[in-house]
């Protein structure tokens, strides 16, 4: 849940999401020093509001389209699969070569 402005905060029922999510957090940054000297990168991509299946039917459930639902984006859209796989290529490649152990977070600055 977000507060109204954009803050993360905690949620009734998402004990095991905010557990796993906190878990992928540490896990990227501890495998990242631990594997680095061998030229091995460990960054993680935490994307916000992306247009799929899934964020429609969160929608739905709240009898709103996702564009409404999240009308209070900064950039007054939601992101595409398509711009989180832009990144990940990114990511994977000699361009990014000294990024390791970063989170990386794509959500329009909602968490800004």
């Amino acid at each position: 849940m977000r507060t109204p402005k954009g803050q993360s905060t905690g949620s009734p029922d998402h004990t095991l999401y905010g557990a796993s999510k906190g878990a992928v957090r540490t896990f990227t940054k501890d495998l990242a020093r631990e594997v680095a000297e061998h030229q091995v990168r460990i960054n993680s991509v935490h994307p916000g509001v992306i247009q799929t299946q899934r964020g429609d039917a969160v929608a739905n459930g709240m009898h709103a389209t996702t564009t409404q639902l999240f009308a209070g984006i900064p950039l007054k859209r939601v992101g595409t699969p398509a711009e989180v796989a832009d990144l990940v290529v990114f990511l994977a490649s000699d361009e990014s070569s000294f990024i390791t152990g970063a989170e990386i977070i794509i959500d329009e600055s909602m968490s800004a």
